[in-house]
């Protein structure tokens, strides 16, 4: 795939350069500048958010909501240990708080804990990736926020939508994990010895 993008990408550079000389440096500056600029603003974004997190911790409010997750984390992670439990449910109130970049280094090191040294996915590790793929939030702040540096009249008209479809790709998520999870047991048993 990237040989395709490299070809694509000098061709139609070659091209812009043959047929608009003057276009296409002007094009690459401006795409440039945007570039910058975007990253500035996620950078904005994720440093607040990181932030946020940290304060949260030192007060507490990061171990009151992960009590909160504690429930449905020691059912469905059910033989991990605490810390594990306690890092998959930091991990889960950050992206429902829609802080997910906050929420990356907490599911980078959930992953660690629950793979150790196998090589092989567990299905722990399999449910809590759907999880985050599907990412539950209840308050969509990073993307409210994008929006709003965007310019746009009301950022927060993503509220309900987000809210409707994270529920329900988390739900099929799950359920398709849960269903696949009993066929790969099943084939196991009929490989092992």
């Amino acid at each position: 795939m990237n040989v395709v993008f490299f070809v694509l990408f000098f061709a139609s550079l070659a091209y812009m350069l043959f047929t608009d000389p003057t276009g296409a440096t002007a094009a690459a500056l401006v795409g440039a500048e945007n570039a910058v600029e975007l990253s500035v603003k996620m950078l904005a974004v994720y440093v607040l958010w990181l932030g946020v997190l940290g304060v949260m911790r030192r007060n507490g409010v990061a171990n009151f909501i992960s009590l909160l997750f504690r429930p449905i984390t020691k059912r469905a992670f059910k033989g991990e240990t605490p810390e594990t439990q306690r890092l998959i449910a930091e991990n889960l109130a950050a992206n429902f708080l829609g802080i997910g970049s906050a929420a990356t280094p907490l599911g980078i090191e959930a992953v660690k804990a629950m793979q150790g040294d196998r090589g092989e996915a567990t299905d722990h590790t399999a449910l809590f990736i759907v999880i985050n793929a599907c990412g539950v939030q209840l308050l969509p702040a990073t993307i409210i926020a994008l929006r709003q540096q965007a310019g746009s009249n009301s950022p927060a008209d993503i509220f309900l939508p987000t809210v409707i479809s994270t529920l329900l790709t988390a739900t099929i998520g799950v359920t398709l994990v849960l269903l696949t999870r009993g066929r790969r047991k099943g084939a196991r048993r009929e490989i092992a010895p």
